[in-house]
Formats: structure tokens, C-alpha cells, sequence
């Protein structure tokens, strides 16, 4: 009895302590009495484009568990390949592209064959006619267009390529706060190829210095015989003299296996069917536009369209635990006041301009501005928010930390003061039964509804 008794005391010291311990590191981290529009605080040159990183030890986004980036791949640019280590959702904000995915011990299924089926024809041997045969093999490549969102696991290299005439421009959450990440809460890109000369200025305690590929580490001589190719092209994978960055520009043709896309279909890529049977990592979908209005779950003319992306539509979320809403309103158009149920929200304008009026837990407004085009402006869990378009168009994507995010309104023919009966409404806010009628059935819409006029500006007066 006396050992049970010391064990239980000493299990409950060990988790006091260790949640001491973490308090003591994070003191009241999520400090959200004033949130703020973000920029990038870091922008990272290289030969094809640039890399915009924003401070995810900015309070905010410390407290969402979201890191956050922006890329601009120039015409024939290539983003070479990356993974990191945390999973991430990217977005296309604008142009097209490819893009390709090296998922661990999956099978390489794009090949180009032309004289294969002829060898074996011929009656050459197997080997001899796949040497001959096979000119490249790999996994699979993607066409890219505006409104994709793309999932990525942790650890799963992937690349991009500009093959149109304008910039292509994404932007990308990682969520390090996710149990897929077992390092600390800092976004860690690991480079199979190029390099960042400016190094990782988001890595607090390390000192700042060039960050080189993997294969810059090892010596020439082992990847020589890891590879079985000379130590000069050894010396060549690592990049050790050439200071491109991660986005180079390609010369010449870029000649990679891929479908090509259907006819009259404007350079669309064809939506790929689940059948709900996705088995492994290696066949399930990864990408999903939101960018079409006829598939949104909100859709007024005169208004505007949201649509969401979960793991219901994208299984592999599921696994990432994130989804995305994609949205679009016109002028003075409303999105009704509402808070996140189950998750933190990184909020991204694709285009357009908005005011958005945030209230936390305390009945506070901590955002009350207008966001624009380019900015950040982190959603946390609980916080009620609303926004108007003041622009003839506002569209954003929302990145969230649950892959069945859930929302819940304030006002409207869901809200939870629709749910609510009529006597609490009245009692509780000291109004006749008239007006708590009117308060609860007036708004009839679910979601987006028309505003009669601004919003008022600056912070509520205190009484």
C-alpha cells in the first residue's frame, strides 16, 4: 500500500513539475489582446523567384502553431526540391504550373517508354530492353492552376515549375504545432538541392550562416559510393560553389512526363474522382481546386461563394489534420459574425480588401482594420469575427488546424441565437419579447448576407 501511495506522489510531482515547467517556458503564450495584419519578415532571393517568410514567433502565429510563406516562381523558374517537417496546405494564388511529390517507398508511375514494348518485340531480354526502353521514370507530376490547394506530409519532397508566362505565385501554412512535427515549433525546410545563402534567420539561437542541400553534409567519397558515380559528380550534388538558391532557372525545355491536359477545358486540370477506397499514401489525392463556384457550399450571385476543403473531399487531410476555406464576395457583401469551434485559422488575402472586426474571450475587439491584398491575419479559436468587403472584390483562403474545422454564427437562420429560446434571449439582454423576436428571426441568411452600411471604426468605449 505504502509503494502504491509513493508511486501515485511521485507520478503526480513528475506531471506538476512538467507542467510548471511548460508554463514557465510559454508564460500566457497566446497574448491576443491586439492582433495585427502580418507582412513577411524575411525575404529570400534566388535566381528563379523568391522565398517570403513571415516571424512564426510572432505572438499570434506562435499561438495558432502555424508557419506561414510566400513563393514567387519566375517564368521557367524551378523550385527544387524540399520537405520539411511538419505537413503543410498550399495554395495557388495566381498563374500555373507543375508540380511533383516524392512520397517515401511509393513506386515511380510516369515513365516514357517508346522502344520498349518494341525490344520486347524483338525478343531482347528484359534487362536490355528497359535499359534501352525506360529514358526516364518517376513519380507522379502534376498540372497546377489558380485555386489549387495542394496537401503535403511532412518528409515528402516536393518542387513546383513555372511553364507559363507570368509569375506563379503560392502561398503555403505548415502547422508545427501538430504532433506530426517531433522537433520544436520552428519550420525547418530541408534542401535536397540548391541552397539558401541568406540562411535560416527565423532560427532563434543559432548563428546565422549559409544553409547548404543534405548532400552538402556527407562526404564526396561516400556519396560517391552510396550513388556509385564519380566523386566529381558527387562534388556536384552538393553545391558546395554555386549560390542559385532553392528557385534556379531553367535553360532549354523542361522535359518531365506528364498527361496532357484535355482539350477545351482552358488549360484546366481534370478533377481526379475518389472512390472513397484510397488505400495508401501513395494513391490518395493531394490536390482539390476551390476556385469554382458551381462546387461551392455557399453560393449567391449577388454576393459571393465560400467553399470548403476537409478530409470528407481530401481524405489525406485526415492524416494532416488541416482543411481550407476558399472566399469570394463582392461589394458591401457580408460574411456573417461567426468563431472558429476547433481551430486556429491563418487568414491569407488573395485579392481584394475587407474590414474585419475580431472580439476575443473577454468581449475586447482586438482587430478592428482593413486587410488587403498580400497580408496575414491569424483567426484563433473562439474569437468571433466578421468581415465586408470594401472593394469590388474580396477573396481570401483560410488555413485551419482541424481537418473538419467547424464553425458556429452569431446571427442568421443557423446561428446559435436561432437555437436559442425566446425568454433567454429576453431575459438575458433585458429587451422585450418584440425585440428579442426580431433579434432572433430577422436574418434569414446562413452565411453571407448584404450590409447596408460601414462598419465603425476604433475600439468600443469603455463605460
Amino acid at each position: 500500500m505504502g509503494l502504491t501511495s509513493l508511486s501515485f506522489f511521485v507520478t503526480f510531482l513528475t506531471l506538476f513539475v512538467h507542467g510548471y515547467s511548460t508554463s514557465q517556458q510559454w508564460p500566457n503564450e497566446c497574448q491576443l489582446d491586439q492582433l495585427n495584419a502580418l507582412e513577411p519578415s524575411q525575404i529570400i532571393k534566388s535566381e528563379g523567384g523568391r522565398i517570403e517568410v513571415w516571424d512564426h514567433h510572432a505572438p499570434q502565429l506562435r499561438c495558432s502553431g502555424f508557419a506561414f510563406e510566400r513563393f514567387v516562381i519566375e517564368p521557367q523558374g524551378l523550385y527544387l526540391p524540399t520537405f520539411l517537417n511538419a505537413g503543410k496546405l498550399t495554395f495557388v494564388v495566381h498563374g500555373h504550373g507543375l508540380m511533383g511529390r516524392v512520397i517515401p517507398g511509393c513506386a515511380e508511375t510516369f515513365m516514357d517508354s517508346p522502344v520498349f514494348g518494341q525490344g520486347q518485340g524483338q525478343g531482347q531480354g528484359q534487362g536490355q530492353g528497359q535499359s534501352h526502353g525506360f529514358q526516364d521514370m518517376h513519380q507522379k507530376v502534376e498540372h497546377l492552376r489558380c485555386g489549387d490547394t495542394i496537401a503535403t506530409p511532412p518528409g515528402v519532397a516536393q518542387w513546383f515549375y513555372n511553364n507559363g508566362n507570368e509569375p506563379l505565385i503560392l502561398v503555403a501554412a505548415a502547422d508545427i504545432a501538430n504532433n506530426l512535427n517531433q522537433l520544436d515549433r520552428n519550420l525547418r525546410p530541408f534542401l535536397l538541392a540548391g541552397n539558401n545563402p541568406q540562411g535560416q534567420q527565423w532560427l532563434q539561437g543559432r548563428q546565422q550562416q549559409k544553409q547548404n542541400n543534405i548532400f552538402n553534409g556527407f562526404a564526396p567519397e561516400i556519396l560517391a559510393q552510396a550513388f556509385k558515380i564519380p566523386v566529381e559528380t558527387a562534388q556536384k550534388l552538393q553545391n558546395q560553389q554555386v549560390n542559385r538558391g532553392n528557385i534556379v532557372k531553367v535553360q532549354g525545355q523542361f522535359g518531365v512526363i506528364r498527361p496532357p491536359l484535355r482539350q477545351g477545358q482552358g488549360g484546366q486540370q481534370p478533377q481526379e474522382e475518389g472512390n472513397g477506397l484510397e488505400e495508401t499514401l501513395c494513391t490518395m489525392r493531394c490536390t482539390e481546386n476551390l476556385d469554382d463556384p458551381s462546387s461551392a457550399d455557399v453560393y449567391k450571385p449577388s454576393l459571393g461563394y465560400i467553399s470548403t476543403l476537409n478530409s470528407y473531399n481530401l481524405p489525406i487531410l485526415r492524416f494532416l489534420r488541416l482543411s481550407a476555406l476558399r472566399g469570394s464576395i463582392h461589394n458591401n457583401a457580408m460574411v456573417l459574425p461567426q468563431w472558429n469551434v476547433n481551430a486556429n485559422a491563418a487568414l491569407y488575402v488573395t485579392n481584394g480588401k475587407a474590414h474585419i472586426q475580431m472580439v476575443n474571450d473577454n468581449g475586447q475587439r482586438v482587430f478592428d482594420q482593413e486587410i488587403s491584398q498580400g497580408q496575414l491575419l491569424v483567426v484563433p479559436q473562439g474569437f468571433a469575427v466578421v468581415k465586408r468587403a470594401t472593394s469590388q472584390q474580396f477573396q481570401w483562403i483560410e488555413f485551419k488546424s482541424n481537418d473538419n474545422a467547424q464553425i458556429n454564427t452569431l446571427a442568421g437562420r443557423t446561428s446559435v441565437m436561432r437555437g436559442l429560446p425566446l425568454e433567454v434571449i429576453s431575459n438575458g439582454y433585458q429587451i422585450s419579447p418584440q425585440e428579442a423576436r426580431r433579434v432572433k428571426f430577422n436574418t434569414i441568411e446562413t452565411t453571407l448576407t448584404q450590409s447596408s452600411g460601414p462598419m465603425g471604426y476604433g475600439l468600443p468605449r469603455e463605460a
